[in-house]
């Protein structure tokens, strides 16, 4: 099994690199890397993925689902299975990749770990050394399959690196899925995790309800998750360990409640405002400055490096 990771940063944080490198040293399975450059400046080198792919231009949005789709052109065909992972996560269980492999006999889509531990600013050792650090969450299909989920849960937190469940992360599938589907790319202000997730289990109205969605965004949304729920078939199951996070800034600064708001204000057409361009990353399509203002100090406003 491949895995894939995407890699972009518009506001230049110094922290996105170190735990790109961390995360790197700590992955057992081979990887593609998708990295998307602004200016032109790449900051990945060949030693940081085994295929590595640089592109230079496009518009300042969540990028990572889009990415993760060219990500896949790229793993060797002779693959079934892949798995897609935030560059700022780690492993605890050496044997993941064999776990996940073997869920993937009877299940469609795996999510890699059940609890999640949100490391300090400080910590950024290997995937042996914070066994004694308390989980500060867990993986949203381990509560779901235990029946531990609430969507009263899903609230904005507050307080520093403490977060109740995980929607992403760490996922695994089928090839002929995310060759045939791909993931859910047009969240340009994130939650894309979320959006795949409410497909699995159909419940397409709870994230359309959350990010705020206009018509022309329910419509272009459930064009594709209609016929990923069907595939899926609701065929989904986690592996049982800890992954940990490594700290990219205060999750109250992450905006999780607000950030698509600038979406509803400008009145956000997928359709009519990105188009996938030459490189295959999202371009405006059409000027909006104040949606374009208010993405980018999204970006800002996360304060990843503190």
């Amino acid at each position: 099994m491949w895995s894939i990771t995407s890699y972009y940063n518009p506001v230049q944080y110094k922290r996105r690199l170190s735990n790109y490198k961390i995360f790197r040293k700590n992955l057992a399975s081979p990887l593609v890397t998708v990295e998307l450059s602004f200016d032109g400046n790449f900051e990945l080198n060949k030693d940081d993925a085994d295929i590595l792919i640089q592109i230079s231009g496009g518009a300042v949005v969540w990028q990572k689902e889009r990415l993760l789709n060219l990500a896949v052109k790229s793993v060797p065909p002779h693959e079934e299975y892949i798995s897609w992972v935030d560059c700022d996560a780690i492993f605890e269980r050496s044997d993941w990749l064999d776990e996940a492999k073997k869920q993937l006999e009877s299940h469609n889509v795996v999510q890699l770990f059940s609890d999640q531990v949100d490391l300090a600013p400080e910590d950024h050792g290997t995937n042996s050394a914070y066994h004694g650090t308390p989980p500060s969450g867990h993986g949203i299909v381990s509560l779901i399959a235990n029946n531990k989920f609430r969507q009263s849960d899903v609230t904005p937190t507050s307080g520093r690196n403490r977060r109740s469940f995980a929607w992403g992360l760490a996922w695994a599938t089928r090839r002929e899925i995310l060759e045939n589907h791909g993931l859910y790319d047009a969240m340009i202000a994130g939650g894309g995790t979320r959006a795949v997730v409410s497909a699995i289990y159909g419940e397409f109205e709870k994230v359309i309800e959350a990010a705020q969605f206009n018509a022309a965004q329910r419509e272009h949304y459930l064009k594709w998750a209609l016929p990923y729920h069907e595939v899926v078939d609701k065929r989904v199951g986690h592996i049982t360990g800890r992954l940990y996070h490594l700290w990219h800034g205060d999750i109250e600064n992450r905006n999780y409640a607000g950030r698509h708001r600038g979406l509803v204000v400008s009145n956000f057409d997928p359709n009519a405002d990105i188009v996938i361009g030459c490189n295959g990353a999202w371009q405006w399509a059409r000027s909006n400055p104040e949606l374009e203002r208010f993405l980018r100090n999204f970006f800002i406003s996360r304060a990843e490096d503190g």
